[in-house]
């Protein structure tokens, strides 16, 4: 639990908001899972065809979410302690992101093949895993 305290005359009062950050992980992990079967399932049989096109959206939010994290981080006492409760989750689900959407970008993807179903299944669970982490950062923000 973060607390702080605020010691003015006309206001004593205590405001605590807690660090739930293994619930962010276990939330992001299964959010991450299901996401993952329903693009791979539909990237196998052949509904997703545009993975490279996915691949440049996850990597370009990637990077906004980044650059929202250096921003959050700079700006208020309140950024950075919800961004010191939330750093790890980030960290994983922004950067996990940049490698798997740079290996959709980079790979040669094509429908019926284990390698490409592998990488659209990386990118979309570390998607999703950023997406809820950034989702925990912006719920601790707004307390």
């Amino acid at each position: 639990m973060i607390c702080n305290y605020d010691n003015s005359a006309s206001n004593n009062r205590q405001t605590c908001h807690t660090c739930e950050r293994g619930l962010s992980v276990l939330v992001g992990i299964i959010g991450g899972i299901v996401f993952t079967a329903v693009a791979v399932l539909l990237f196998i049989n052949g509904f997703l065809t545009s993975a490279g096109f996915a691949g440049w959206v996850a990597l370009i939010t990637a990077l906004v979410f980044l650059a929202g994290l250096i921003v959050a981080a700079a700006v208020s006492e309140k950024g950075r302690e919800c961004i010191g409760c939330y750093l790890g989750s980030l960290v994983f689900g922004i950067f996990g992101t940049i490698f798997s959407g740079y290996l959709s970008i980079s790979a040669d993807i094509t429908a019926g093949t284990v390698f490409p179903a592998v990488i659209v299944g990386l990118t979309a669970f570390f998607f999703a895993y950023m997406i809820i982490s950034t989702f925990f950062l912006l719920r601790c923000l707004s307390e």
